[in-house]
């Protein structure tokens, strides 16, 4: 007898590669999660192809038209120079589903979460 699973729906596969329910889930509760230590005063940054960001916020947007989802993180530049008296680079990241997870430019996301 097939023992029950609690949102076993969730596991569905979906067509084309896209993240499964739960996968995506996930990812809104990363942004969730990311948007609160923003809001609480505390700084994340990303790294991303050797490039460190500093994330504004974290966005999630739906298309009226086509339904595509959009994910993405807003970000500012940082691992420039220090010295030099340049202004800051705003950036959208958009994030994407891959066979590795979820990605941004082609580089799996790797946080690095600072306290101060």
């Amino acid at each position: 007898m097939p023992q029950y699973e609690p949102e076993a729906w969730r596991d569905a596969d979906e067509p084309n590669g896209d993240p499964s329910k739960r996968e995506q889930c996930r990812l809104l509760d990363m942004l969730g999660r990311l948007n609160y230590r923003i809001l609480s005063g505390n700084r994340v940054y990303v790294e991303v192809g050797g490039v460190v960001y500093k994330t504004v916020y974290g966005g999630y947007w739906r298309s009226v038209f086509t339904g595509i989802e959009h994910y993405l993180l807003h970000c500012e530049q940082v691992s420039s120079a220090v010295w030099k008296d340049e202004t800051t680079i705003a950036i959208d990241l958009p994030i994407a589903y891959s066979n590795g997870g979820w990605t941004t430019r082609g580089h799996s996301l790797s946080f690095i979460l600072n306290r101060e």
